[in-house]
């Protein structure tokens, strides 16, 4: 009898190590907790950091971010709490400035992704707005596979997706729809 008693009490130690229960001292009642998924924390953390792109030796892009995580076995580095890029041409010359909510940069290509509230905006004025952003570092272009809004002193102009250069001054626009100088679209 002591034996079965004795494989009883393990038997319900073993099925009760799987769950927890925690008190609610307002009733005096037990509930049960499940385990929690465990979330991978980052092996690097860093605020108010920035990283610098190069291409062929050269500057093309500081991106500066309040918050970088880099997670083992993954070749990015992820930006979060306000991103701010500034990017330069090949002379080593202030082309334009990009910020964003977050993004990532993929540290074998060194290209860059921007995501929420993306704005660009040249040295000469052009502003670009969208949602998502994609800096092709060894292409040397930017690129935006989702709806965009495109501004020049004259022209604003709407479209699906957009390329450029840095500078934006060869761009292409998917589906261009907008109004020029002092005309302004009428709704019928």
């Amino acid at each position: 009898m002591k034996i079965q008693i004795s494989i009883l009490c393990l038997i319900l130690l073993f099925l009760g190590s799987s769950c927890d229960f925690a008190a609610d001292e307002s009733t005096g009642t037990e509930e049960q907790v499940q385990d929690t998924p465990k979330v991978a924390l980052p092996d690097q953390e860093s605020w108010e950091t920035t990283i610098i792109l190069t291409r062929n030796g050269h500057k093309v892009a500081e991106v500066w971010s309040n918050y970088i995580a880099r997670y083992k076995g993954k070749s990015k580095s992820f930006l979060k709490d306000s991103i701010h890029v500034d990017f330069f041409n090949r002379r080593g010359e202030h082309d334009a400035v990009l910020t964003a909510n977050e993004g990532e940069v993929d540290e074998t290509t060194d290209n860059l992704t921007a995501i929420g509230n993306v704005i660009v905006i040249t040295n000469d004025g052009k502003r670009l707005e969208t949602e998502t952003l994609i800096w092709d570092n060894r292409e040397q272009k930017i690129v935006s596979h989702v709806p965009v809004k495109f501004t020049t002193a004259t022209d604003t102009l709407f479209g699906d997706s957009f390329v450029s250069n840095p500078d934006m001054t060869n761009y292409e626009i998917e589906n261009p729809r907008g109004y020029s100088g002092n005309v302004v679209p009428v709704d019928k």
